[in-house]
């Protein structure tokens, strides 16, 4: 029996990806640090934002 498989098609593209790894490492810090009164939610939701507007 041969089954056909289907390739998923990539959801970013090369240089979409490569950006958002390189805004991540900027930001790895905030986003891997734990919460504190220094560091919050909010901080890391922020921080998230500004990767994805990148």
């Amino acid at each position: 029996m041969d089954a056909k498989t289907k390739v998923k098609k990539a959801n970013w593209s090369k240089n979409e990806f490569e950006t958002l790894v390189c805004e991540y490492e900027n930001k790895y810090d905030v986003f891997e640090g734990g919460l504190s009164i220094l560091l919050t939610g909010m901080d890391k939701r922020k921080a998230w934002e500004s990767v994805m507007d990148a």
